[in-house]
């Protein structure tokens, strides 16, 4: 699901299995720095929400032209 949080564009992966450790959530990057604390407001936003399971569920930051397979490799 993509949601825009604090300006921020960002994408949940859910693991179909329901495991909240092959969860993924990508946050898209267009201008600015992210700094670590505003990454902990959208994983604790997402958690409290019922976006994702676990604020541990593991995050990447995609900067302006990349994509989420780009990161996978």
């Amino acid at each position: 699901m993509d949601l825009i949080i604090n300006k921020l564009n960002v994408k949940v992966c859910l693991c179909r299995s329901g495991f909240w450790q092959h969860d993924t959530v990508f946050i898209y990057n267009d201008s600015k720095c992210i700094a670590e604390k505003e990454i902990k407001t959208i994983m604790q936003y997402l958690y409290d929400e019922g976006f994702i399971k676990d604020r541990r569920t593991k995050f990447y930051i995609l900067e302006k032209g990349q994509n989420e397979n780009k990161n996978k490799e």
